[in-house]
């Protein structure tokens, strides 16, 4: 018989409050040709009963011991039966067209590995916190790739025998086993985010959630994918090195950019079109958007010497000017 076209691939540890309504907004999808694999994490609450309500065939429950979110999820990988696996957070909403329209960018291009999409993030209630317009273009995306994750987890869908080809989830990495996982999948043309909201990221300040209880974690293992990556684009940079040129992007280790930091930038951006065989149009293009990113950094951080800054501002303005006439 022929399996059903998308695997939906949630794992699940107690976390009850929310279950039923994110299970209803997987069933309640306007494409309905998945199964919907859940993995009871080794939970001591009674998950079955919330499960058994809704009476679907399309529901498949895998009960094991507690192995945490990355082992489940690889497990969960080579149970799926579906060509696409969509993945979704037991506490989290996909809005009624979200497989379909992950869907159709599939079919619309075959090179695709995997399909994001904008994303709100709403608290315990349902109230709104945050719209997150992700980045569509994807070239610029994969650049900003290298410096943190530009994905939301539970709202991703992608081809399953590309992320198997890769070793799934790094079960070393408790934490941010998605940033890495893109890190590694991830080519100069095979990802898209379609840009519409088709998912509610589901915040939650007290408990257990792990990107709440376990942030410093999470956020020392992002550092580490992050620098894996620069390092693979630019060898000769030293974790100091990264950190100061991470800081044009992501202010985590760094409240301000550097003179450093910004000098790096240009090298380790040509390192990166070496690497991904960008060229032409599409590096020049991705030269200017970078520039740009630099010049307004410069004129909104006041920390540098006046000096500094302006040598800076000319210098990527020069830049920006070299790559302006091609194509």
């Amino acid at each position: 018989m022929t399996g059903p076209r998308v695997t939906v691939l949630m794992s699940v540890y107690n976390g009850l409050t929310y279950l039923a309504e994110a299970v209803k907004s997987i069933l309640e999808q306007s494409f309905s040709d998945f199964e919907f694999l859940v993995i009871n994490d080794g939970s001591t609450e009674p998950l079955d009963t919330v499960l058994q309500d809704f009476d679907d065939a399309r529901i498949v429950l895998l009960n094991h011991e507690n192995i945490g979110l990355t082992r489940s999820l690889n497990r969960g990988l080579r149970l799926a039966r579906g060509k696409y696996v969509a993945r979704m957070d037991a506490d989290d909403i996909s809005l009624p067209g979200r497989l379909e329209a992950q869907i159709r960018a599939f079919e619309d291009d075959p090179h695709l590995d995997l399909v994001g999409c904008f994303f709100d993030v709403i608290d315990e209630q349902g109230y709104l916190i945050e719209k997150k317009k992700l980045i569509v273009d994807h070239i610029y995306r994969l650049w900003r790739l290298q410096f943190h994750n530009n994905y939301g987890h539970g709202s991703v869908m992608f081809r399953n025998k590309s992320i198997l080809s890769a070793g799934g989830y790094d079960e070393n990495l408790l934490y941010a086993q998605d940033f890495d996982l893109w890190s590694r999948i991830s080519k100069r043309d095979n990802t898209k985010i379609i840009p519409q909201v088709y998912y509610q990221y589901r915040m939650i300040r007290q408990g257990s959630q792990s990107s709440v209880s376990h942030y410093e974690t999470q956020l020392a293992n992002a550092v580490r994918i992050s620098n894996k990556s620069l390092k693979t684009c630019s060898p000769t940079l030293s974790e100091t090195d990264c950190e100061e040129v991470r800081a044009a992007y992501w202010r985590f280790q760094r409240t301000n950019i550097s003179v450093n930091g910004l000098s790096l930038l240009p090298e380790t951006l040509e390192g990166f079109c070496g690497r991904f065989g960008i060229e032409g149009f599409d590096k020049s293009r991705l030269v200017r958007m970078v520039a740009a990113d630099a010049i307004e950094e410069l004129h909104r951080d006041r920390t540098l010497a006046a000096q500094d800054r302006t040598a800076m501002i000319k210098k990527f303005s020069r830049l920006y000017q070299l790559h302006g006439g091609i194509g």
